[in-house]
């Protein structure tokens, strides 16, 4: 090999190293930002809903009324970009008391971030609105899935759940 083609090989090896992302080829999370925010429009949320049909097992059961449904809507970044989907499923039983609600919830961003958490809550009544609204809540949540290349695989966030104006807003602060 010539000395022309060595320092043209050197070169470019230079060029690739400064180009690299600052947290190299290693298997270290590069560092993302210390607040993430998306959303979710109401509407589309409601518009994706679909019903699982539930029955009482027992004749004389203590349940009274029951819905199963589900729902997934595109989710934004502050930028209004559409950056991946949330989905939930939402289980109402109602009993001569209240009407409960468990809900399972799953928020997958395209950068990689996927994460999932439970809210049991107690409801007013089974209007879809109040159903999606019921999503808002502040919890710990820790990207636990390795599906694909998730950056965030281990860390932890406190993720705040919150709606206003026909939104719910997700804002995950990673936790240290």
């Amino acid at each position: 090999m010539s000395i022309l083609q060595s320092a043209r090989r050197a070169l470019f090896f230079l060029f690739l190293i400064a180009c690299m992302p600052l947290c190299g080829y290693t298997a270290k999370k590069c560092k993302h930002p210390e607040t993430l925010t998306y959303y979710l429009n109401v509407e589309d949320f409601i518009e994706s809903f679909i019903e699982i049909p539930t029955s009482n097992v027992l004749v004389d059961s203590s349940t009274i009324g029951s819905s199963y449904l589900a729902g997934r809507a595109p989710v934004y970044d502050q930028h209004n970009q559409k950056v991946g989907t949330c989905s939930a499923s939402f289980l109402n039983m109602q009993n001569a008391d209240n009407i409960f609600t468990d809900i399972q919830n799953y928020l997958a961003i395209d950068n990689g971030l996927i994460v999932s958490w439970l809210t049991p809550t107690t409801l007013i009544n089974l209007e879809l609105d109040t159903i999606v609204h019921s999503m808002v809540t502040e919890c710990i949540v820790k990207a636990s899935t390795k599906v694909g290349f998730n950056p965030f695989y281990g860390e932890t966030f406190n993720m705040v759940v919150s709606s206003d104006s026909g939104k719910i807003y997700f804002t995950l602060t990673r936790i240290k």
